[in-house]
């Protein structure tokens, strides 16, 4: 994979991030302002109807082409990372819109991720090999799917906590879908292409809904901080055994891999915590 290619791909995952991201300030409030606190249909049902929340779930949407867009030019190692970019987006509207001050450790948690993604991007894995058998990825992804799913079958009240998680699997799963979907486009294999597109779909969109619901419950900048450390790291980490991105080849055998994301899950989940990020989300 080449050099120009892995950043065509960055940029083109940075561009999805700034569409995942600044649709979530919007649908958080949005998501607030409903009384409806169930989680699953109920609760669709209350933001379908709210003219706001349609625009930003819109603007999110537009954000996966692009990262389809990515994802052919760049491994899935260094996209989902790369989408730690929109919280950084978050900090600047928050200092330009709301006056908040970005403090030293807020430069340094950008600076993480910033160095984190030139490692990823310098220690790019080779061109993806063979995805893993069907038993593999029906195993590996429908557990995610559950996951995603499980607030759904609850009829009880769930804290964030809960929903986070189950957002962050739902949203897992769905990064790795657009990758199989974007390798069987790229095969030229049009059903395969449209059964990954539909699993994306409905495995985002249970994400989507209970990452709506950990908003009603939490700061969206927490929310939104936790549930991108777990849509980053389980696809990367998962990433060598469902399509093939071998880390042997990389530098220190993967350890670069390893380090880079920390870096940049470090650098999110700090930024999530931050004054500027938070009040822009809060509103």
């Amino acid at each position: 994979m080449s050099a120009a290619g892995v950043a065509g791909g960055i940029a083109l995952a940075a561009a999805a991030a700034a569409c995942f991201d600044g649709a979530v300030a919007v649908q958080a409030g949005e998501a607030r302002a409903l009384r409806e606190r169930r989680v699953g249909a109920g609760l669709l049902g209350g933001l379908v109807r709210r003219r706001r929340w349609l625009a930003a779930t819109g603007l999110a949407i537009l954000g996966w082409p692009l990262q389809i867009a990515a994802l052919s030019l760049a491994p899935l190692t260094v996209v989902q990372p790369t989408l730690a970019l929109g919280l950084v987006l978050l900090l600047w509207l928050g200092h330009r819109m709301l006056g908040e001050p970005v403090r030293g450790r807020d430069l340094a948690s950008v600076a993480a991720i910033a160095a984190g993604i030139g490692l990823l991007a310098w220690a790019a894995p080779p061109e993806a090999g063979a995805h893993a058998d069907a038993v593999t990825l029906a195993v590996v992804l429908g557990a995610l799917a559950l996951a995603a799913a499980a607030p759904w079958l609850v009829r009880e009240r769930l804290s964030g906590a809960p929903l986070v998680i189950a957002a962050g699997c739902g949203f897992a799963a769905s990064g790795l879908t657009s990758k199989l979907l974007t390798d069987a486009l790229a095969g030229g294999d049009a059903a395969a292409a449209l059964g990954w597109g539909a699993a994306t779909a409905a495995v985002a969109g249970l994400a989507m809904v209970d990452d709506m619901a950990a908003l009603q419950r939490i700061l969206a900048a927490r929310a939104a901080a936790g549930a991108f450390a777990l849509e980053t790291a389980i696809p990367v980490l998962l990433a060598p055994l469902v399509v093939g991105e071998a880390w042997r080849p990389t530098p220190l055998g993967g350890g670069v891999i390893l380090a880079a994301l920390a870096l940049v899950l470090g650098g999110a989940l700090a930024l999530g915590s931050t004054p500027a990020v938070s009040r822009l989300a809060a509103r």
